[in-house]
């Protein structure tokens, strides 16, 4: 299964490789920036964001899609209403009593996890083309748990790939008031992933935020066991401080993963990414168009 796998991954690798040169051969030609794919950005009003906002930054920059988590779906769908092809949506749970750890409601009428038929739905009728961020960090739930196993089986079954919050953030303070009691930093582990995949040896799934810092090096002993896991470099690749992006992106690819490496913004400003990847030395132009562009035009489809 897994030589299936890679043999798939290697002749889908070579397909995308020969379009993003072509992207990149007409972005010089025309003198538009090369093509991005944003593999993380939520839905949300929050901090003066808006579609049109989004959509203005995504035109700026060149970026093709990008992936938006909604846990106000309705709010997704309008984002997706406005602009078709530039949005893939994916539903964001479970949250704790059905409120999404940013105060506001979250599939408020089931409890916080949507009912599965309308998810499976969801992909059938091509509304929503990927699931997450899961949030089971926030819920104080394990990944192994079973009101999970019926979602991941169905991500599985209909290769849907499956964004996770993998990381111990936020801090307390960081959080706000009254959210997510029973958050548990523990399980942002992605080693607690293992028996998912083993379980499920065809789910595509996608480390966000990469394990951050406290789990760095256990997002990176998953991703060389399974290779449908892929991470995007949110909060690491924009929050925290240029250095610590530096050291540990260059980790990833000295470990093999630049395949494997995405870029999120997680709705952070997009300009100061770019130019940080621009400056790290270690980097090739190669490697750069990966991280930005190829390996999530892979992932995704």
């Amino acid at each position: 299964m897994w030589l299936r796998l890679t043999l798939l991954g290697m002749l889908t690798f070579a397909t995308f490789s020969v379009l993003a040169a072509s992207s990149q051969e007409q972005s010089n030609r025309t003198g538009e920036p090369p093509p991005i794919i944003n593999a993380h950005l939520h839905a949300t009003n929050e901090r003066g964001i808006t579609v049109d906002s989004v959509l203005a930054e995504m035109d700026e920059h060149n970026i093709q899609f990008a992936v938006l988590s909604g846990a106000d779906k309705e709010l997704a769908y309008a984002w997706q209403q406005k602009a078709p092809s530039r949005f893939r949506v994916g539903a964001s749970f479970p949250c704790t009593d059905g409120v999404y750890p940013r105060m506001y409601p979250c599939f408020a009428d089931n409890n916080g996890w949507p009912d599965i038929n309308w998810l499976e739905e969801q992909f059938t009728s091509g509304r929503m083309t990927v699931m997450g961020e899961l949030l089971y960090v926030y819920y104080g739930m394990a990944p192994t748990d079973e009101q999970l196993q019926p979602y991941f089986a169905l991500a599985e079954k209909m290769a849907i790939p499956v964004g996770i919050h993998a990381a111990d953030g936020p801090p307390p303070r960081e959080r706000p008031e009254g959210c997510c009691p029973n958050f548990s930093a523990e399980l942002g582990n992605p080693l607690l992933l293992k028996p998912v995949l083993e379980q499920h040896p065809q789910l595509k799934i996608w480390l966000m935020h990469a394990g951050e810092v406290r789990f760095h090096k256990e997002a990176i002993e998953l991703m060389q066991e399974f290779p449908n896991v892929y991470a995007d470099m949110s909060i690491l690749n924009s929050v925290m401080p240029v250095a610590l992006h530096r050291r540990l992106l260059k980790s990833f690819i000295d470990a093999g993963l630049e395949d494997r490496l995405m870029l999120g913004t997680d709705n952070m400003p997009l300009t100061a990414i770019r130019d940080r990847l621009e400056s790290f030395e270690f980097l090739s132009e190669r490697q750069r168009r990966k991280i930005t562009y190829e390996n999530a035009a892979r992932f995704f489809n």
